[in-house]
């Protein structure tokens, strides 16, 4: 796409959010609400009289928890959908969606855009399959339109030229302009005007001018709290965790002596386990989902205490990938890793209503040792590619 303030090109990739141009040097942060809006050009040479319609897919991408009887299950989906209702086409991308240059709807593209006839809503239920014990993460819920035409009563793919169907379709007479379009806000620290920092993949930026930090959060600048735990002066990475604290209607865990009780940890409970409140902490970063659980897991049974960043550290921060609801939905599954009597778990957490009291944002550090992050003081270890390549999931 282009640099909305000169105009240069600029290459994103999908889990980007802000757009940093190499040629003026300035950041800003791209708005796709409620979800990007993307288009695949045709590859091959279409006849003018022809016409290109667009049709749309719903394209799902992201991490599955499924709360089974023993265990909880997980995946990494991505998979297209057809929006519309027409069987002359085909039902899925297949792997386009990955392999195809995508770019942003823009106004003056040629060709006709068909709108989506299956909402966003429906298309989540029916990856759910209308099971209450799925929960999804680190989901990119996207539209992608893929070019079509027809001749002669045939409709042909216009990436491949293929024929898609021999019958007659009536979905080019109903295609039309897309009212869409990107907005942008410029990175600047909304109480002192300095320049946030941050990875073009970050959902948290840093102004170093005032040491505050900002959560984008749909159109908006977001000041949340921060905290560190430790000190990260021999780290290489300083890794981002959700830090909440909860209050649940059903299940009993609002105490530290309950959390002992519930994950039967080898300690003994005190009377002060009694009034010290239990924090849940979730991986703020995108990974494999089965180290996001025991990772998840492992911090909050220890119930580190972290404490206010007084001083930006050198080490590198590494991007905020998980939102803040999703972070807040991703407790459900790592209760039930951690609990000892999954089965009868489970059937509470369906039925349970999780309130959110509180919640900061706590950096944990992490030294480099060959191909591993490790974490001496909680005795937590992570393969680097792990790192690497889930942001991009």
């Amino acid at each position: 796409m282009q640099c909305p303030q000169c105009g240069a090109p600029v290459v994103l990739e999908e889990t980007e959010c802000i757009i940093q141009c190499r040629f003026c040097k300035t950041c800003n942060i791209i708005h796709t609400q409620p979800y990007p809006c993307y288009y695949i050009e045709p590859r091959l040479k279409i006849p003018a009289k022809l016409q290109i319609t667009y049709v749309p897919y719903w394209r799902f991408k992201g991490i599955e928890f499924s709360l089974g009887k023993k265990w909880p299950g997980f995946k990494v989906i991505d998979q297209s959908y057809l929006a519309v209702d027409d069987k002359s086409l085909p039902v899925s991308m297949g792997l386009r969606s990955q392999t195809q240059k995508l770019k942003f709807v823009r106004k003056g593209i040629e060709g006709s855009f068909l709108p989506p006839a299956v909402s966003r809503k429906d298309i989540l239920k029916q990856i759910a399959g209308g099971s209450e014990k799925k929960i999804h993460i680190g989901e990119i819920l996207s539209l992608i339109f893929m070019p079509f035409y027809q001749d002669k009563g045939i409709c042909y793919d216009g990436l491949s030229g293929k024929v898609t169907s021999t019958e007659v379709s009536g979905f080019i007479s109903n295609g039309k302009s897309l009212p869409y379009h990107l907005e942008f806000t410029p990175s600047l620290c909304p109480d002192c005007g300095w320049d946030l920092e941050g990875e073009t993949d970050s959902l948290v930026l840093c102004c170093k001018n005032c040491l505050c930090f900002w959560l984008i959060h749909q159109k908006t600048l977001k000041k949340i709290k921060v905290k560190c735990y430790g000190t990260p002066e021999d780290a290489e990475m300083l890794l981002p965790f959700w830090r909440f604290e909860i209050e649940f209607q059903i299940l009993n865990c609002s105490t530290y002596a309950q959390l002992i009780k519930m994950a039967n940890i080898p300690k003994v409970v005190r009377e002060e386990h009694r009034k010290q409140p239990v924090y849940f902490f979730t991986p703020a970063f995108k990974i494999n989902p089965k180290l996001f659980l025991r990772i998840g897991r492992q911090i909050t049974l220890a119930q580190i205490v972290p404490t206010r960043i007084g001083a930006l550290s050198k080490c590198r921060f590494h991007p905020v990938g998980l939102q803040l609801e999703e972070g807040f939905q991703a407790v459900v599954p790592i209760v039930m890793d951690l609990c000892t009597n999954k089965e009868e778990t489970v059937k509470i957490l369906i039925k349970e209503r999780l309130k959110l009291t509180s919640f900061s944002l706590a950096y944990i550090p992490f030294r480099s040792s060959g191909s591993e992050y490790i974490q001496d003081s909680l005795g937590i270890s992570l393969p680097k590619n792990s790192i690497k390549f889930g942001r991009q999931l």
